[in-house]
């Protein structure tokens, strides 16, 4: 009887082997980490947090070039276009005085200096060496297409590139100052391609003599 209840027990400990075997027990699977909450609510807040600042930043911009641009049309209101200013005084003859008086123009959009308008430099910077006495402002415009903020922006660039082009070839920036007037000072008031071109250009307007 104990040969017998020694071998039921050992079959049943293979039965219990062989049970187990078939049916494995189940694993847990680790599950990936759920994103952490307040991390994520913390990353959105930023990013509104930099979309508020740059939007306030555009509109303070905005406002900026909207206050400018009244304060030019003012101006305009007081002042012919011409930039043609009187030059009594400086030395200049009348030739020279017109000269200095023309305007570089430039492309739609553009503030790069076209060929012609180097040639008209050329001529303004031979006048400058032949009187160190002088100083010269120089005044960027545009047409009439774009808002305020922009065309103010866009003179600016104009004027600053006949500055460069003068200071490269010799003249104290000392003596060359710049401003935009935007859109606010056309010499031609037509909505068309021609008055367009005739509006998108820098003035030149002898300031005082230097010294």
């Amino acid at each position: 009887m104990r040969l017998r209840a020694g071998g039921m027990a050992a079959v049943a400990a293979v039965a219990l082997v062989a049970a187990c075997s078939r049916n494995p027990k189940p694993v847990a699977v680790a599950q990936p980490a759920q994103p952490n909450a307040d991390s994520a609510r913390l990353a959105q807040m930023h990013r509104d947090s930099m979309l508020a600042m740059a939007r306030a930043d555009s509109i303070a911009k905005a406002r900026a070039a909207e206050t400018h641009a009244d304060s030019v049309r003012s101006e305009v209101m007081r002042e012919t276009v011409d930039s043609a200013k009187d030059v009594t005084n400086t030395g200049l003859t009348t030739a020279d005085a017109a000269l200095m008086a023309e305007r570089v123009h430039f492309d739609y959009n553009k503030s790069d200096l076209m060929e012609a308008d180097v040639h008209l430099l050329q001529q303004k910077l031979a006048i400058l060496q032949a009187h160190p006495q002088l100083a010269v402002q120089i005044a960027g415009n545009c047409d009439e297409r774009g808002s305020d903020e922009y065309n103010m922006a866009l003179g600016e660039r104009r004027a600053a590139a006949a500055k460069r082009w003068l200071v490269a070839h010799g003249i104290a920036e000392s003596r060359i100052t710049i401003i935009s007037y935007g859109k606010e000072r056309p010499l031609d008031s037509g909505h068309d391609e021609a008055a367009w071109a005739k509006n998108r250009r820098d003035d030149f307007m002898v300031t005082r003599s230097v010294g």
